[in-house]
């Protein structure tokens, strides 16, 4: 009976000793069920990486559009209007005609309107020949009144009057000349001279933009640099061209609607949207 009840206790405190292993084995298969969980995130990271590898596919041909000269005739263009400034020398013209007519108005007056029978004044005659010759010599030497000059995407005008401008394309300028008295820009039947004394930054401008442009059209010295103290205006909006019985440069055509004429975003050659060409004819920009 003794051996019996001894043995019963042993069995009792086997029991607890095998369930620990039992209630083990929950806690080891828990790190196998958080595998899965973890590698859900791991899974997810390839397909967060797809847009971003489809992102530069997208945008390479955006920047190739913007590498090219193309515009269409409703495109945004602008250019600046430069006022002649006042210079000693066109001081000095206007002096030297005021005194010429001055004198050639006493002259005639001295010698033949003078009342009663006092006769010609003795110094009419010196009074006519100093008046001729410095009217004379401001004809020949003087300054002329300078204009407005502008410049810009539309290329080289000068305002003649209110309402009369006269302008040069980039794209019509068959000769650039540069000195060191005047910037000429000949093309089209038309010739425009801009004086540096008096339009120093319009004649810098029009350099540093025909250098850029058209740079084969330009003869002489192009380090045309502008007035230490000289401000450049503001940029202004300018109108489309006039495109009517212009012809298309490549192909000859005719452009009849607004809505078929491309432009040339760096000299303004015309083209029809059917005919234009990898590279403009005028100045070889890109324009596909």
């Amino acid at each position: 009976m003794a051996a019996d009840k001894s043995t019963k206790p042993k069995r009792k405190a086997s029991s607890p000793t095998s369930a620990a292993p039992t209630s083990a084995a929950p806690t080891s298969a828990a790190p196998k069920s958080a595998a899965p969980t973890s590698a859900a995130p791991t899974s997810a990271a390839p397909t967060s990486a797809a847009p971003t590898s489809a992102a530069p596919r997208s945008a390479a041909p955006k920047s190739a559009a913007a590498g090219t000269h193309l515009r269409q005739l409703g495109d945004p263009r602008h250019e600046r209007r430069y006022q002649p400034s006042t210079s000693a020398f066109a001081i000095g013209t206007v002096v030297l005609f005021s005194f010429g007519a001055v004198a050639l108005g006493a002259g005639v007056y001295a010698q033949w309107l003078r009342s009663g029978d006092a006769g010609p004044h003795p110094w009419s005659l010196y009074f006519l020949i100093a008046g001729v010759v410095l009217l004379v010599a401001v004809a020949l030497f003087g300054q002329s009144d300078q204009r407005p000059v502008r410049v810009g995407d539309g290329g080289v005008a000068v305002e003649r009057d209110e309402t009369t401008l006269e302008r040069v394309g980039w794209c019509d300028i068959s000769r650039l000349l540069v000195t060191a008295d005047a910037v000429t820009v000949q093309g089209n039947g038309v010739t425009i001279g801009v004086p540096r004394n008096v339009h120093g930054l319009a004649a810098a401008r029009i350099v540093r933009e025909a250098r850029e442009r058209v740079p084969e059209k330009v003869e002489g010295d192009p380090s045309a640099e502008p007035p230490a103290a000289g401000v450049e205006p503001p940029n202004e909006p300018l109108e489309p061209p006039q495109i009517a019985g212009r012809a298309c440069k490549a192909t000859g055509k005719v452009v009849s609607f607004e809505k078929d004429a491309r432009l040339c975003g760096r000299c303004g050659e015309l083209y029809h949207k059917a005919g234009v060409p990898d590279r403009c004819l005028t100045c070889e920009a890109r324009l596909k």
